[in-house]
């Protein structure tokens, strides 16, 4: 009986130890992220104004290529990043940044017609915006960089109307990767809203 008795508590707690690695071993769930755009109700000119002449492309976006994966990359320092299995984009990160800055661009302006790169055949932009993201990422808790040099060009892309170089900072409110998100889609606003006011003060 004594040892019937010691092998079943050998036995639970073979049992427990195979429970508790199983619970060590399970993975979490990986979460999906993308940027956002502006809300509608900020154009900063009425409807009633729209104009219906004035065509974008946006694009081609140049993008570094440690940011072009589907992780979510942090900066643990300037010159070590952090690249996040269990964080990701929901899509491509680029893409996602141009479609955004491309949505942006059209609530503020107004104008629906706004296309990303590559657009068809029969869209002929007004102006070209072509975009060299050198550094879009951030430090969890702290703040989220974006710097991007764009140029504003005629039709066919071939002749420069302005050259900027933008360096923006937002904070991170908490150290949550959608915090961190929420500030990159605010820096995105800002570039948007940068941007938009220099192609006005070309057409005027």
């Amino acid at each position: 009986m004594k040892n019937r008795a010691r092998f079943g508590n050998i036995g639970w707690a073979f049992l427990l130890l195979v429970f508790l690695l199983a619970a060590c071993s399970t993975t979490p769930p990986v979460a999906y992220y993308t940027l956002n755009t502006l809300p509608e109700m900020q154009q900063e000119i009425p409807a009633a104004v729209m104009d219906d002449t004035l065509a974008i492309g946006v694009g081609p976006v140049e993008f570094p290529k440690f940011l072009d994966r589907p992780q979510i990359v942090t900066r643990k320092s300037q010159n070590q990043i952090e690249v996040s299995e269990f964080h990701r984009w929901a899509g491509s990160f680029p893409g996602d940044f141009s479609r955004v800055l491309a949505k942006n661009i059209s609530i503020l302006l107004p104008t629906d017609r706004v296309a990303v790169y590559p657009w068809g055949e029969q869209f002929s932009p007004t102006y070209r915006i072509k975009l060299d993201v050198e550094q879009f990422d951030g430090r969890l808790g702290e703040r989220v960089v974006l710097d991007v040099t764009w140029k504003v060009t005629d039709q066919e892309g071939t002749n420069d109307l302005l050259v900027r170089k933008s360096l923006i900072e937002e904070p991170v409110s908490d150290k949550t990767y959608e915090a961190l998100v929420v500030a990159e889609s605010n820096a995105l606003a800002t570039l948007s809203r940068t941007i938009v006011e220099e192609i006005r003060k070309l057409g005027e």
